[in-house]
């Protein structure tokens, strides 16, 4: 009995291993969402680090693979006041979580969103002072 719960549990420790498939490029963090095409979600970035002029790239390349960047999760840097500048969203992605830019009130420049952003979360840019239209 304890081998066999022994064996499930190694299992089980596997499988989240093999879901938590995170990378940092350029101070931004990175989760793969889908490998056929491969696709990543924006989920953050790297505190203590300030990034003036973000630009969230369409596509970043990790361990020789080129990812689609087409979603920012929800709260990915809500009351992030290491982002000042402007802010410019690549074409590939679709999806803007709920409070991704919350209280970022040191991004003070211009939004730019990319072509294919369809979905914007409640309050993504709420208490944001960028210049742009949503």
């Amino acid at each position: 009995m304890k081998k066999t719960l022994l064996m499930l549990a190694a299992l089980l420790c596997c499988c989240f291993a093999l879901k938590a498939q995170d990378f940092t490029i350029d101070n931004l963090n990175y989760s793969i969402t889908g490998t056929n095409p491969p696709t990543v979600a924006l989920t953050g970035k790297v505190y203590g680090n300030t990034i003036h002029n973000l630009v969230i790239p369409s596509t970043v390349t990790y361990g020789g693979t080129a990812y689609s960047v087409t979603s920012i999760r929800d709260d990915a840097f809500r009351d992030c006041s290491d982002l000042t500048g402007s802010l410019t969203i690549g074409d590939a992605v679709t999806s803007i979580g709920g409070c991704a830019f919350e209280r970022c009130t040191s991004l003070s420049g211009t939004l730019t969103l990319g072509s294919s952003v369809t979905s914007i979360g409640n309050y993504a840019f709420r208490s944001c002072p960028l210049k742009g239209s949503l």
